[in-house]
């Protein structure tokens, strides 16, 4: 039988990687869980998912982590992929908290949020 301590601790490490949005663990990439997924190309990352902003820098294709998701503007690509969904991670220029579109991930459909990423 477990003793009321050892509940403690595993509740308290449980809650350590809990993500809760609006609060201010959510919004510090340093502390959030991360959640990995394959990108089939190389994608410019931004500061702002609602803004057509200029990319700030690139996440190359492969296995990356991302920390969670929204909606912003369109975007597309030549391949005919289309999504408003935008995923939040730190880019392989240095930026952190930017965001890729979700037309470079190898899951999901078109105008369809990332399955299993939660939102931001």
């Amino acid at each position: 039988m477990h003793s009321m301590r050892t509940f403690t601790v595993i509740a308290a490490a449980v809650a350590s990687v809990l993500v809760v949005p609006g609060s201010a663990q959510a919004d510090s990439s340093a502390t959030a869980a991360k959640y990995y997924y394959t990108t089939w190309s190389n994608a410019r990352s931004v500061k702002d998912p609602d803004k057509l902003d200029p990319p700030v820098g690139r996440l190359w294709a492969g296995r990356n982590y991302f920390y969670c998701q929204t909606e912003g503007y369109v975007a597309s690509d030549d391949h005919g992929n289309r999504n408003v969904w935008w995923a939040r991670t730190d880019d392989d220029s240095g930026n952190t908290g930017v965001w890729i579109s979700a037309i470079h991930f190898t899951v999901g459909e078109n105008f369809e949020p990332i399955p299993g990423l939660p939102r931001c």
